[in-house]
């Protein structure tokens, strides 16, 4: 079962409030309620300065969401997408993370910053 668009938005600014916090996406699962987060410039400890959710985009399945971050050095303004799944423990994931999960034989991890 998929959130409704509130409840994943409120699952979306949890995970990206936490990673501007500093925190790291573990920290979310024993949030209350519980939030699975997958993304990989956070995992690989990109610090985030700033979001901003621009517009919820249709979908007939999970909620997908298109947001500005602003990174700390280096400095980059970025738009990315967010896909939201699950009723009860919500996974939001960064779009292209998603899409690696489900072609893990077709897509290599990505590269370590340095």
């Amino acid at each position: 079962m998929n959130p409704t668009a509130s409840d994943a938005r409120a699952a979306l600014e949890a995970t990206l409030s936490a990673w501007k916090a500093g925190k790291m996406p573990a920290d979310l699962a024993s949030s209350i309620p519980p939030v699975h987060a997958t993304d990989s410039e956070w995992a690989n400890g990109r610090k985030l300065v700033e979001y901003q959710i621009l517009r919820e985009e249709p979908s007939e399945s999970d909620k997908r969401f298109v947001v500005k971050l602003v990174h700390a050095a280096p400095a980059k303004d970025e738009e990315v997408a967010y896909i939201v799944l699950g009723a009860e423990t919500k996974s939001v994931f960064r779009a292209e993370d998603y899409d690696r999960t489900m072609n893990m034989d077709n897509n290599p991890a990505p590269k370590k910053r340095r």
